[in-house]
């Protein structure tokens, strides 16, 4: 699914919310299944020339823009209860499963 809508870690947290993980387990689980595999994406963007150098200064205004919800996320996860985010979590798949939807129709549609 990371290719085909960037949603990498769908099928993880649906595997850790089924197995019962409690959240540290499941955010661990997850961000470092995240990290992998995005890395292995960075690396053959890099070595198949869709990322060029001359695009690498570009990155200084795309770190900012992923390092500032990132650490909002951080602050946020701390104070949270393990049935706010098992709903949280399960909130987000639903609307990520719904907006793949809703870009898949239209071409559904067409046919």
């Amino acid at each position: 699914m990371g290719g085909l809508g960037g949603f990498t870690g769908a099928i993880p947290t649906l595997w850790c919310t089924l197995r019962g993980f409690d959240k540290d387990a499941q955010r661990a689980v997850i961000q470092n299944f995240n990290l992998a595999m995005l890395s292995v994406t960075f690396a053959a963007y890099l070595w198949q020339d869709i990322v060029t150098p001359a695009m690498l200064p570009s990155l200084a205004i795309v770190l900012p823009a992923m390092l500032l919800p990132a650490l909002i996320g951080m602050r946020m996860y701390i104070g949270i209860s393990e049935v706010a985010f098992r709903r949280i979590v399960l909130l987000l798949l639903t609307a990520s499963g719904m907006a793949l939807l809703v870009a898949a129709v239209p071409v559904l549609l067409s046919r």
